[in-house]
């Protein structure tokens, strides 16, 4: 008997640690070129974004675990489970997106979902380590118009439009 008392705590500390362990939960990324900081400011903007519009009444993990769990899930379909699992639907087939056109929409940048979930992760968590979600969306902005910029000025310059000449009136005879 004590055995198998011994044995059901055991399992018990076991499915407790298990349930614990939350694969969700903020912690510090690692960015190491710009394309990273891209992909986890994207995340980080968006999901205090999220966190402010959709989770504002719940300070609760079981939102956010709908959520990046309905994200983890939009690859494959599934039954509607409410307003956060549409949601995650919704953001997971954006990323896909992202992921097959670069990110933002240029093909010159790579897509990394690792960074962008744990930016999303944070800032719905509000992890309060590193940069604000206003940083972020600054950061996106200035990076994304230096972009621009710089593929602009990569273009070959137009010709300039040339009119043909005016042709001289015709005497009248």
């Amino acid at each position: 008997m004590k055995k198998q008392s011994i044995l059901s705590l055991v399992a018990l500390v076991a499915i407790f640690m298990l349930a614990s362990c939350n694969k969700y939960e903020a912690k510090t990324a690692t960015l190491k070129t710009q394309n990273d900081s891209l992909n986890y400011t994207l995340g980080l903007a968006n999901g205090d974004g999220i966190k402010n519009y959709y989770m504002k009444t719940d300070s609760s993990s079981k939102p956010i675990i709908a959520l990046m769990k309905a994200i983890d899930k939009a690859y494959s379909s599934g039954a509607d489970k409410g307003e956060m699992y549409k949601l995650g639907l919704e953001i997971g087939n954006s990323l896909k997106q992202q992921k097959a056109k670069g990110l933002m929409g240029d093909s010159t940048l790579k897509f990394n979902e690792k960074l962008v979930r744990q930016g999303l992760v944070n800032a719905l968590n509000g992890y309060d380590k590193g940069m604000t979600a206003k940083q972020a969306q600054d950061f996106i902005q200035k990076t994304m118009m230096k972009i621009q910029q710089e593929k602009a000025s990569k273009q070959p310059a137009m010709p300039s439009q040339q009119t043909a000449p005016q042709q001289a009136p015709q005497p009248v005879k």
